[in-house]
């Protein structure tokens, strides 16, 4: 009996994988919070892993909630 082979997926670019999630600012009026990405890739037999994060600036409501007031994606390297 002869099996088949599924053939390989294509490599394609993977999802971004979270890192960490640090608040790097905060006072009585506002926070700065930072989420950390990884984008794994493996193309042409190199192993790549970019790192960008995204910046959210949040204002503290007097009711104790939190509201985005800015949102920025920036690459580590």
């Amino acid at each position: 009996m002869q099996s088949k082979t599924q053939p390989a997926p294509a490599m394609e670019r993977a999802a971004a994988v979270p890192l960490g999630d640090f608040d790097v600012f905060e006072n009585e009026d506002a926070l700065v919070n930072r989420l950390y990405y990884g984008v794994p890739s493996y193309e042409e037999g190199l192993f790549r892993c970019p790192i960008f994060f995204e910046e959210n600036t949040f204002r503290k409501e007097a009711n104790g909630d939190l509201t985005l007031i800015r949102s920025v994606r920036k690459a580590e390297w």
